[in-house]
């Protein structure tokens, strides 16, 4: 029986011994690396505000679905419009009344002309007759009929240059009328066209096929309908799902760190976990606030994928980082699932001499540069 029970004990110990897995350390180059975390976006995103109005803000009325897949000319977006659409009627009845004056002046103006051309040409007539008679022989009149002929011929001349004169006046008359209903005219055409035209930029429409991406308020979250927008504010994106990147936080304290053109191991869980390979594009030029809510201190990166993988994957997609940043020569590099902690310091179990405290170095990738605690060829568990 005591045999029994020691053959027991003894495979309970023994067991987990052979099934424990030890890894060998080897000197080595290692990356070293910066972990951050990101997100798959569209490198070639187009942006859409509220358009330009009367109002600071504006209500918006329709927005195309979260994600949705458009083709060119489908609606992205839709704003209150009311105020204008209003402004648009009280400008075509006033230019429809414009445009009847208009007309009406020129009915009455031509008749006008009509009546002039008569009252000159009797005026002229008559001048023309006095003048006739006034130059006839004076010894076939008598002196105080002929002073009348010729009083007549003066009177009727003026009257003439006064008709002309009258005629000219009333031209420069009609001819200021006009000029003022015609730049009335001109002036609610513009501004009905302008009005329009602001009505029409109320409507988004999708210049080209892509993916809907709703904006965001001041407090994070999502743009609905019925919401107030002001100027300065994304309502709507249309990304290029053909042209996918990584756009990804680092910490402040790696920020100066990380350069363009940097080694990237990006690992997607939704896209099956696996690691795919990429390229520092982009760094930020300044540090910033994670988020409102949030103290810590944070520089944006843009990281490139693979143009084989761009078809699989999803804008929104989460992402996982190791930037490649040096390049550790000849040392030991421990993985971080062998990590033990006791009492707050890190250590190792190593084969046949158990649990070892070890000075840990730089991240490389999963793992951590040791400094000291451990020599090459020795084994620990994983």
């Amino acid at each position: 029986m005591k045999r029994f029970l020691l053959a027991a004990v003894l495979s309970l110990v023994v067991a987990p011994l052979a099934a424990q897995q030890w890894s060998r350390l080897e000197r080595g180059d290692h990356p070293i690396t910066v972990s951050a975390s990101g997100i798959v976006v569209s490198a070639d995103t187009l942006r859409f505000g509220p358009p330009p109005n009367r109002r600071w803000r504006i209500a918006v009325t329709y927005l195309a679905p979260e994600g949705a897949r458009v083709k060119a000319g489908d609606v992205l977006a839709r704003f209150d419009g009311s105020g204008t659409d209003d402004r648009i009627r009280s400008l075509s009845a006033d230019l429809n009344a414009k445009r009847s004056e208009l007309e009406s002046l020129l009915e009455t103006q031509a008749s006008e002309l009509e009546d002039a051309k008569v009252r000159l040409a009797a005026a002229r007539s008559a001048a023309d007759k006095a003048a006739r008679k006034a130059a006839a022989d004076a010894e076939l009149f008598a002196s105080l009929e002929y002073r009348k002929l010729l009083e007549e011929r003066e009177i009727t001349k003026e009257l003439y240059e006064f008709e002309q004169q009258r005629i000219a006046l009333a031209e420069r008359v009609r001819d200021a009328k006009k000029a003022e209903l015609e730049a009335d005219i001109r002036r609610l055409e513009s501004e009905l066209a302008g009005a329009q035209r602001e009505l029409e930029s109320f409507t988004i429409t999708a210049p080209r096929d892509g993916l809907v991406i709703i904006g965001v308020d001041r407090e994070g979250q999502k743009l609905d309908v019925n919401e107030q927008v002001n100027p300065g504010m994304i309502v709507v994106e249309l990304a290029n799902e053909d042209e996918l990147v990584i756009q990804a936080e680092v910490p402040e304290f790696a920020a100066n760190r990380v350069r363009p053109g940097q080694d990237v191991i990006i690992t997607i869980e939704a896209a099956g976990g696996s690691q795919l390979a990429g390229k520092v594009l982009d760094v930020g030029s300044v540090v910033r606030r994670q988020s409102r809510f949030s103290q810590a201190m944070v520089l944006d990166v843009t990281v490139s994928l693979p143009d084989t993988l761009v078809a699989e994957l999803r804008s929104g997609m989460t992402a996982k980082l190791d930037i490649e940043v040096d390049t550790q020569r000849n040392a030991l590099a421990l993985p971080d699932a062998a990590l033990q902690y006791r009492a707050g310091k890190p250590g190792v179990v190593v084969r046949g001499d158990g649990w070892r405290p070890v000075v840990l170095g730089r991240v490389s990738g999963g793992m951590h540069i040791i400094e000291q605690g451990l020599e090459p060829g020795e084994e620990v568990a994983l």
